[in-house]
């Protein structure tokens, strides 16, 4: 069996998105079918591509640089050109390695329609992974229709949160009768435990996300530490992760007076160390798909302070596993962090009850689930496509 994995990614190497097929397609790989990975081509390779090809899979890195068809295409038909737009020799790479499914993923829920577009006209059969939404982010009528199209036309959509794929129907103005929602792979397992930090004298917040303030917000983590109440209160905030704002973020905190207490600390690979370090996880997104630094921190035992935006709130409790803050502004997230304040005694407790309530909902091996599940779509025959209703 051949399987097939576009990534649609071009805003950076790597990402939650990218994790979220990496992972089967290794099991799938180590199940002894021939997988094929279509990447956008970066100054390094991405550990995880490493992998896969080291255990077999083939790679195909995309240039930049947009073929010359593409643009008198674009113009012939008066459609705008899109920068992942596939070239014909992308293109014939995925053809030639005779896919019985492409599996699309999505950075946004359409910065890979025209790779679904292609696997459409020429009848190969394809499911679609679609990552992150945001209301900002609504389609013109010409780009609803397509996306339309492409997604009634896939074997199977999968969106990582409930709230995202409601979000996209609305967008599109249709139900999409072969959606459905599935579980990314932690870094975490589901038996993390880590232990408490010894030292309570100061509570540590940890914010694990990309260092990327349109995204995560962690400018609104800034703005709330240089409220009068905060700069009194024993609290640290550090940001893990990687990404292309780390000097920005650090200008932004000395500019605000807060450098003592809003650190970065690099990106770390190990999660219970990490939390073996912090109390609790801060995460002001400004738009989600489902991050798995919750899903991480819960499976530790840690309470979560985060915004309602996407699937934040899909797997919490407000006020008993975790606090909600109504939407991504300094306003609501201080009244979040406010009232995890008065309850930072009972951080422990409430972190107990995280990890029993995503233990209770999330498979112990998310990646092998999603794994079985796209290779029993593979197995379909070519004939099982939802028709479209436009």
């Amino acid at each position: 069996m051949n399987i097939a994995f576009v990534s649609g990614m071009t805003g950076s190497p790597w990402g939650g998105s990218e994790d979220l097929w990496a992972r089967p397609a290794m099991r799938i790989r180590r199940d002894g079918h021939e997988v094929l990975t279509s990447t956008r081509r970066w100054p390094e390779l991405a550990a995880p591509l490493a992998d896969l090809r080291d255990a077999g899979a083939r790679l195909l890195l995309r240039d930049d640089a947009t073929p010359g068809w593409a643009w008198r295409l674009a113009n012939r038909i008066k459609r705008p050109l899109s920068p992942e737009m596939p070239a014909d020799r992308d293109w014939y790479g995925i053809k030639s390695f005779r896919p019985d499914l492409v599996c699309v993923s999505h950075g946004a829920f359409d910065c890979g329609l025209e790779w679904m577009e292609r696997c459409l006209a020429d009848g190969i059969p394809y499911v679609s992974i679609a990552q992150a939404n945001a209301e900002v982010w609504w389609p013109d009528d010409d780009r609803a229709s397509r996306l339309r199209a492409a997604y009634l036309g896939a074997r199977r959509v999968l969106f990582v949160s409930h709230a995202n794929r409601a979000l996209f129907e609305r967008q599109i103005g249709e139900r999409l009768v072969n959606a459905e929602v599935v579980w990314g792979a932690c870094h975490a397992t589901h038996d993390s435990d880590p232990p408490w930090p010894e030292d309570s004298s100061t509570w540590r917040l940890a914010c694990v996300a990309r260092l990327d303030p349109k995204t995560k917000g962690q400018d609104l983590i800034a703005a709330v530490l240089t409220l009068p109440k905060w700069r009194e209160r024993n609290l640290t905030v550090t940001l893990y992760g990687s990404g292309g704002s780390p000097e920005g973020i650090r200008r932004l905190a000395k500019m605000e007076g807060v450098s003592d207490r809003l650190k970065i600390g690099g990106f770390m690979e190990d999660i219970e160390a990490l939390w073996s370090r912090h109390h609790a996880l801060l995460l002001p997104s400004r738009y989600e798909g489902m991050p798995l630094a919750i899903l991480e921190a819960m499976l530790c035992g840690r309470v979560c302070i985060v915004t309602d935006v996407a699937g934040n709130r899909e797997p919490l409790e407000d006020n008993v596993s975790g606090f909600i803050a109504a939407a991504p502004t300094i306003v609501h997230l201080d009244e979040a962090m406010e009232r995890a304040w008065q309850r930072r005694e009972d951080w422990r407790t409430m972190g107990r009850a995280a990890a029993a309530a995503i233990r209770a909902t999330m498979p112990r091996d998310p990646a092998g689930v999603l794994a079985e599940q796209l290779s029993a779509l593979a197995d379909q025959g070519n004939n099982q496509r939802p028709p479209s209703r436009e």
